[in-house]
């Protein structure tokens, strides 16, 4: 047999060539994997639109939560000064809705973000000194359609 060590293997007719065998294996493993990138593994219309209604789902469960957290504004905190604070937090999560419902015809995010300015309207019409208690109770309404509006944006996406 030969040296299976050796950098040279014998040819058919007798003489001595270079083996080259690492080399042409090396390359031909290679191709390959190089080439699992432009497999047919790429998303399919369907699964990017199950991925963006699934973070739609998401982004509409994170606002709700929000909305909760102002519908659940305590008697003693600061009234007026929390509410913009969450309000912020609110507005995070309706943009995230607005972007991510582009895609999907059925999201009914306009819905949603028109719920969301009339509360803030509401919220901004709150006089300074209001108590946590009486702005609860001012934009109860506003915070009621804001939670349909959601509800209803979840079911047409079938979240």
């Amino acid at each position: 047999m030969g040296d299976l060590n050796s950098s040279s293997a014998a040819a058919p007719s007798g003489g001595r060539i270079p083996c080259r065998t690492p080399l042409a294996v090396l390359l031909l493993a290679a191709v390959p994997l190089s080439l699992t990138g432009c497999s047919a593994d790429a998303p399919s219309p369907r699964q990017r639109t199950r991925a963006a209604v699934h973070a739609l789902c998401e982004d509409l469960g994170g606002l709700r939560m929000d909305a909760g957290k102002l519908a659940g504004l305590s008697p003693r905190s600061r009234g007026y000064d929390d509410l913009r604070d969450l309000r912020e937090d609110v507005a995070h999560h309706v943009d995230l809705v607005t972007r991510g419902a582009r895609g999907i015809r059925k999201a009914r995010a306009g819905a949603v973000s028109d719920a969301y300015d009339r509360l803030s309207r509401a919220i901004d019409d709150l006089p300074r000194g209001a108590t946590g208690a009486q702005a609860t109770k001012r934009i109860r309404p506003h915070l009621e359609a804001l939670d349909r509006a959601i509800a209803a944006s979840q079911t047409a996406v079938k979240c």
